[in-house]
């Protein structure tokens, strides 16, 4: 489980993600809460998606590095950068569940960020009020409403101008169209206190307090000013909007930070009226996107697109079909996989990244009737395979299907061993142990960090009976002593566990004939021509073997 604060855990908890939703998570940086949904919604059957976005280019990328930790939910994950507020229209009516985690002024987190007492100001809340309302409503319109969509919004703040202010204006622009969810029964362990429905706004000038926006503006006419109609109460505003169903969680009742939660549902489309920006605040918007599409031109960041159209692409994704034998059937019980590249130079893709079927649908409806990337993406899917370089000696010609540039990648064979039938050689716990124990005892003889794997006279006529030369899958089978029923359900249990596949390289031989080509058909005794290379660390072999060990609770002899 991701390490955050508990309250932060509250809005995922409240968000109610399945597998097979679509989420967003407007304002994802540093990636706590898109890591947290994650690791509740995926496993490698699940067909969801989750869209992480930031408009910091800088935290973006920190936020892909942490989301890609989890290696289960990286076929469905995005990470893009856009600012909230102007998120593409494209993904309108796209999302059944999003997070709206808003930039606050943070005074709920008083009590472990002690630099907040010099930096705190009253006007924080004043400043970021239309902020969080347009980052709500623009995620508003991408949100289902024909499915039961639900957003959760969130901040570290105790400010009602950043809550219950926003809360209520939201309300009352959406005509009925979003509605205020009851989670009172949700957490009942939970000790929390509704939302406010009297507050008072502070002018920043005179310091003086007001209870409505009249009294306001009467002592204001002659000066223009930050504080808006849309921050004040009203005598009707609990009437109205039932913000009792809000949370408000102070530090003092759970020994926690400070935080504020709301969850709407929207019930139908929303009106004209929460569509528009006016016309400062787009121009400022306005400005911010192309800052950020200048810095996305000077980091020379590639575009993810999708190509499953393309004829070169698709003889690719044949010719890795053929040479590992996928079964399409077990792909789409794993929830179905689709393939991108994220190369549009080259005519054969350097990489091809897996995802689900819910991250392409985004990518596709972001694509639809128009070849320009309407999302600036930085991660996609999961890197699956690699081309090998021609130098290794193993390809022959792209025109040939059975002939394959590519190679697994070790997070593409785990993810992929339930559908491949060809270039798997399965070997027990223990043959697998010795192997590395022998790879170790020569790396510390050759001082190679990468050293040949040492197999066995039984596992070699395994790799030259059953194997190209290319890339192998060495994947664990049940102990070797078992039969009937009892070995067949130790191979289904080692078969569930997701580290039990390690990516090898099969080289060519290296034993010349007459006329000086290589002799890779002639195998009667070429036996100590056999060498397979690891494509993983030894350190994270072991830790795959541990794991292993730990699971079935296997005691193997030394």
């Amino acid at each position: 489980m991701c390490r955050q604060e508990l309250v932060s855990m509250i809005p995922v908890k409240l968000l109610d993600a399945q597998s097979h939703h679509l989420v967003l998570d407007s304002c994802a940086s540093p990636g706590s809460k898109t890591s947290q949904i994650s690791e509740v919604m995926f496993d490698k059957h699940a067909s969801g998606a989750v869209v992480a976005n930031d408009a910091s280019l800088q935290r973006a990328n920190l936020l892909t590095h942490r989301c890609y930790r989890l290696e289960a939910a990286a076929k469905n994950l995005l990470v893009i950068n856009h600012d909230a507020q102007t998120l593409p229209l494209e993904l309108e009516n796209t999302f059944d569940r999003i997070l709206c985690d808003v930039p606050c002024s943070g005074d709920g987190t008083l009590r472990k960020s002690t630099d907040l007492w010099k930096k705190w100001s009253n006007s924080s809340g004043v400043e970021l009020h239309s902020i969080q309302v347009n980052v709500v409503t623009r995620a508003l319109r991408l949100l289902k409403h024909d499915g039961g969509g639900r957003l959760v919004y969130s901040t570290c703040s105790l400010n009602p101008l950043e809550n219950e202010a926003v809360v209520v204006e939201l309300l009352k622009r959406s005509q009925g169209a979003i509605r205020l969810v009851d989670c009172s029964k949700i957490l009942p362990g939970l000790k929390r206190l509704p939302g406010l429905t009297e507050w008072s706004v502070q002018d920043l000038k005179t310091g003086k307090w007001y209870d409505t926006y009249d009294s306001y503006a009467k002592d204001n006419q002659t000066r223009s000013t930050k504080i808006k109609k849309s921050m004040f109460a009203s005598k009707t505003t609990n009437l109205a909007h039932n913000l009792e169903r809000c949370f408000r969680i102070h530090p003092d009742l759970n020994d926690t930070g400070g935080f504020f939660v709301a969850v709407f549902e929207k019930v139908k489309p929303l009106p004209m009226e929460m569509i528009a920006l006016d016309a400062k605040e787009e121009q400022k918007l306005s400005r911010t996107t192309n800052a950020n599409t200048k810095k996305w031109t000077k980091a020379k960041i590639a575009p993810v697109f999708s190509v499953g159209t393309d004829k070169e692409f698709k003889a690719v994704i044949k010719r890795i079909k053929t040479k590992y034998g996928f079964d399409v059937r077990k792909k789409e019980e794993n929830g179905g996989m689709e393939m991108i590249t994220r190369n549009n130079t080259d005519s054969v893709p350097k990489r091809i990244y897996c995802l689900s079927k819910g991250a392409k649908s985004i990518l596709d409806k972001c694509n639809r009737n128009n070849q320009e990337q309407k999302l600036r993406i930085l991660a996609c899917g999961l890197c699956a395979f690699e081309r090998q370089p021609v130098h290794k000696g193993i390809l022959k010609s792209q025109s040939d299907d059975s002939n394959c540039e590519f190679r697994f990648t070790q997070k593409g064979c785990e993810l992929f061993q339930d559908c491949i039938s060809k270039q798997v050689v399965r070997v027990s716990p223990k043959e697998l142990e010795n192997m590395l124990a022998r790879q170790q005892k020569k790396q510390s003889i050759t001082s190679k960090p990468n050293a040949p794997l040492c197999i066995d006279a039984k596992t070699k006529k395994k790799v030259l009976n059953e194997c190209e030369r290319g890339c192998v899958i060495l994947a664990v089978r049940g102990k070797s002593s078992g039969s009937g029923n009892k070995r067949k359900l130790e191979e289904e249990e080692i078969a569930a566990i997701s580290p039990v596949t390690i990516a090898c390289w099969f080289p060519p031989s290296k034993k010349k004939r007459s006329d000086g080509k290589s002799n890779d058909d002639d195998d009667d005794d070429d036996d100590d021509d056999v060498t397979l290379t690891l494509m993983c660390s030894k350190s994270e072999g072991e830790v795959r073997l541990e794991r292993l060990r730990e699971h079935l609770k296997l005691k193997l002899v030394n």
